[in-house]
């Protein structure tokens, strides 16, 4: 009972205790039990104590606070068959801020639990264990006679180490001196090849010496040789060239002889070609004053029919023919498209919409017709005849529900511009196109006697006949005017170049897309620079000119046997115009008295340059009687009786418009010398 209170005092004491030092371990058997004893250096601070045992390990660890192992930290065999302790490693561990020195045990199977008793009698901590049959140690003398042994091992080292060094110095000695001497006999050797190579490098020196002699001999000789040679093909050339000196003499006095019969023959010529062309000319004027009046005259008798007809009763249908009413409903969230025909319209014969948003109507009637563009709505563009039927061109992206009433094709869609209450009706008769907008304002309140009179207002409201019988849309051709363009697959300079055009290529035009055309080429279709391209009616004098040219070099019969534009609605229907070149000149048969003075006179100015390069093309022109005052024009602005067609790399087209006559003038850029391109 006394040596448990005194173990508790000193735990206690040992808790504040940072001093403490095992000088040694022992172990020892008696025939009541083995013991393990931790012999402290002092009974002063003795440290706090844990012991803990891994069952799968086999291993007893004990735990001392603050503590020192005066034989060092390290691993110590003891007796690897002993059933008690085989080896023993000593560590420091620090556990929640207190430094912990650690004595694993590796135990055999006489020690199996951490429930061992323990003891203090004075410095000397025992543990005791049940079993019994163990063989004492002390570590500190297993340590010793360890180091024994380890220390005569490294004396028996050293003595092995030094002899090796004294081998080694002895055969590095002979190795210098066997370098010594094959040193010496290389040197001997070397100096022996020196005296050689001296004698040969003499040798061959005299013999270079003697083949530059006879080198330099041969070459003095040969030079000489080539000398004369040269005087005497040199007195030969100039009697040559005094030969054909001669003769270029002559034959220049024959060439300037016959060169003068030639230009009195070319005088002659252009004398009466000049003869037959004013002939010709007075002979084209009478024609052409002769056709002026005959056209007048067929125009007069037209325009007296048609005064007639409508007279009469309307006679004249604004519609194709073969179409009774085209009927366009807006409101309310929905756009109906209604058609009506002579023959009855039967679903089965009504196609869905093709890749080109196309539908097609299986009736007879005429091959080919106009194209009536539908202005109003956003589900039909336009409407026209064509090999197999009625052809309704629909906006794209538009997917109407078809069906047919009464004989009568009907389309219809959403519609979600129009966010007001009331209808848009739109109707192309024989006798007129009629237009009726029965919309209010969203915050408009509904008033039954203003709808009726809006509806008897908007009801007068019809367009004559006469007013869109003559509209008749065609193909218009586009022909490039640049010398050589790309013809892209896509909107986009960087996009697949499909091929290549040339001047005067004929290509269909489309649609257009920014800075591109779509157009179709043979049976292909794709986008190519606007600017490289022009209409017909918008070519200039010189242009038009070499057009004529080029298509008489690549020969009537090519043209005649180029495909037409494949797919398209509108092939042949061309428009009947009379059209003359005024060769870049002002028309002489229009008089510019009375003209009203709006914008700039294209005749007091000059074109003095073109900026192309820029996303829009635009045109430098300066006064003639002031070249300070300088204008900028584009595409579309407006001149003096008229506006700006066509902007090209080289040429400006103007649209004049004078006491109802319209006529397309062109100015060229001056080239070097002065002159117009």
């Amino acid at each position: 009972m006394m040596k448990l209170k005194f173990f508790i005092l000193f735990l206690m004491v040992a808790t504040v205790s940072y001093a403490a030092q095992i000088k040694d371990v022992r172990f020892s058997c008696e025939s009541k039990g083995c013991h393990m004893v931790f012999a402290f250096a002092s009974e002063k601070d003795l440290p706090t104590f844990y012991q803990k045992y891994d069952a799968a390990g086999k291993k007893l660890t004990f735990g001392f606070s603050e503590t020192s192992f005066a034989l060092g930290e390290g691993s110590y065999d003891v007796d690897e068959n002993s059933k008690f302790i085989k080896s023993m490693k000593v560590y420091k561990e620090n556990f929640r801020g207190t430094n912990f020195l650690k004595i694993e045990l590796s135990v055999g199977s006489s020690i199996s639990s951490d429930k061992n008793e323990i003891s203090l009698d004075k410095s000397s901590f025992l543990v005791k264990f049940k079993n019994k049959g163990g063989k004492s140690w002390v570590l500190s003398k297993l340590f010793a006679d360890r180091k024994k042994a380890a220390e005569k091992q490294a004396a028996l080292e050293k003595k092995a180490a030094e002899k090796t060094a004294l081998e080694e110095k002895k055969r590095l000695a002979e190795e210098k001196k066997a370098a010594e001497k094959k040193a010496l006999e290389e040197k001997k050797a070397a100096e022996k090849q020196a005296a050689l190579d001296k004698k040969a490098a003499a040798k061959a020196a005299a013999e270079e010496k003697k083949r530059l002699a006879e080198e330099k001999k041969a070459a003095e000789k040969k030079a000489l040789e080539e000398k004369k040679a040269a005087e005497k093909q040199a007195a030969l050339d100039k009697k040559a060239a005094a030969k054909a000196a001669a003769e270029e003499k002559k034959r220049l006095a024959e060439e300037k002889k016959a060169a003068e019969k030639a230009a009195l023959e070319e005088k002659k010529r252009l004398a009466e070609e000049k003869k037959a062309a004013e002939k010709r000319a007075l002979e084209e004027k009478k024609a052409a004053e002769k056709a002026a009046k005959e056209q007048e005259k067929l125009l007069a008798e037209q325009q007296k029919q048609l005064d007639k007809a409508i007279k009469e009763g309307g006679a004249i249908s604004a519609l194709l023919p073969g179409i009774k009413e085209m009927t366009v409903l807006i409101g309310y969230g929905m756009e109906q498209f209604r058609l009506v025909t002579d023959a009855p319209v039967e679903i089965k014969n009504v196609s869905s919409p093709d890749k080109a948003s196309t539908i097609t109507v299986g009736l007879s009637g005429p091959q080919k017709s106009p194209v009536f563009k539908i202005g109003a709505g956003s589900m039909v563009k336009s409407v026209t005849w064509g090999a197999n039927g009625v052809k309704i061109q629909l906006h794209t992206g538009v997917n109407p529900v078809m069906l047919v009433q009464d004989g009568a094709l009907v389309l219809q869609t959403s519609e979600a511009a129009i966010k007001k209450d009331g209808f848009i009706f739109w109707s192309a008769q024989p006798n007129g196109i009629f237009i009726r907008d029965w919309m209010k304002a969203v915050d408009e309140k509904p008033n039954f006697d203003a709808f009726v009179k809006k509806m008897e207002k908007d009801s007068k409201k019809i367009v004559s006949g006469s007013q869109t019988f003559h509209l008749r849309p065609v193909v218009r051709e586009l022909i490039v005017v640049a010398d050589e363009i790309e013809f892209f697959a896509a909107p986009n300079e960087n996009s697949q170049v499909l091929q290549r055009l040339v001047f005067g290529d004929r290509l269909v035009s489309l649609d257009m897309t920014g800075l591109f055309r779509k157009v179709q080429y043979g049976n292909r279709i794709g986008y190519v620079n606007r600017r490289a391209v022009s209409f017909f009616d918008e070519l200039s004098a010189v242009q038009a000119e070499r057009l004529k040219q080029v298509d008489k070099d690549r020969g009537a019969e090519n043209l005649e046997s180029a495909a037409p534009a494949a797919g398209s609605m509108l092939d042949g229907l061309y428009e009947d115009r009379v059209t003359y070149s005024s060769f870049g000149r002002r028309d002489p048969f229009v008089e510019i008295k009375g003209l009203v003075e709006e914008g700039i006179n294209i005749d007091q100015v000059e074109l003095v340059g073109i900026i192309w390069e820029s996303d829009v093309p635009m045109a430098i022109l300066v006064e003639s009687k002031n070249p300070s005052v300088s204008y900028t024009l584009k595409e579309g602005d407006k001149i003096l009786n008229g506006k700006v067609l066509k902007i090209t790399q080289s040429d400006v087209l103007f649209l004049i418009q004078e006491f109802g006559v319209s006529r397309r003038y062109s100015m060229g850029l001056p080239d070097k010398f002065g002159g117009n391109k």
